[in-house]
């Protein structure tokens, strides 16, 4: 493995990188349900309820996101709290610099900078990683690689639907998004409850709320088509590392 991506790997599975050493990045974005937390919004490492739900992060790295930038934001969010390293930066990064381990993984991640142990560097890490979080061999993208039979006539159906209805101008291209504001299609089945607030338990009431119009046979098209854009298992890069710590309840 690329050190870089090792070290955001080591780093995103760690909850060291909080300052009270209770909650990863991989405690809001757990690989079993598409690095999403199946909560309705977020909570920090300090209890505090954040004011969305937690994005998936499939396909994050080509979604048009500056992930550098973005893994910056729940370690120096304070309203409310995520990570809470806003001030404890010095007293983070030297958990990591008195730990054998991440001196090597840091010294070959960044061979050339004297003093490699900051939050930046962190960041870069881990963006470094989320960009190996790949979904590309569902029913859906066997189906666009040709093999029609891939996917059921309902999911062909719910496809078609996707323009026809007009859905296409927001969950649109190969991962059927349109940048950070407007979440993936893909992997959707693993990442309830949905919308921005978290407000939809299910498909059926998400439905209600964006598409009332849409009749059953036409919902189970679309749930058809969900399924085929869901991968069957976690990729090889979206395996767990160990976390040591849940997030607190």
């Amino acid at each position: 493995m690329v050190p870089l991506v090792e070290l955001g790997r080591r780093l995103f599975f760690d909850p060291r990188l909080s300052a009270n050493q209770t909650q990863a990045c991989a405690s809001c974005h757990q690989p079993e349900i598409a690095y999403s937390d199946g909560q309705k919004v977020g909570i920090g490492s300090k209890g505090e309820h954040h004011t969305r739900n937690v994005p998936a992060l499939t396909n994050v790295g080509t979604r048009g996101i500056d992930l550098e930038r973005q893994a910056m934001r729940p370690l120096l969010r304070t309203h409310p709290i995520e990570l809470g390293a806003l001030h404890h930066e010095r007293e983070i990064m030297t958990r990591f610099a008195d730990d054998a381990d991440y001196r090597e993984l840091f010294a070959r991640a960044f061979p050339r900078d004297a003093k490699p142990y900051t939050l930046r560097h962190a960041a870069r890490a881990i963006a470094a990683y989320e960009r190996t979080l790949i979904s590309n061999d569902t029913a859906f993208d066997r189906a666009a690689a040709g093999d029609h039979n891939a996917m059921p006539a309902d999911a062909w159906r719910g496809l078609q639907l996707m323009s026809a209805r007009g859905c296409v101008s927001c969950h649109a291209g190969p991962n059927f998004s349109r940048g950070a504001g407007v979440p993936t299609l893909r992997n959707v089945m693993l990442t309830a409850p949905y919308l921005r607030d978290g407000g939809a338990n299910t498909l059926e009431e998400v439905f209600d709320r964006h598409a009332p119009q849409l009749s059953c046979d036409e919902r189970a098209s679309f749930v058809a088509l969900f399924k085929a854009l869901t991968d069957a298992a976690p990729s090889a890069s979206m395996t767990r590392a160990p976390l040591l710590t849940a997030p607190p309840k």
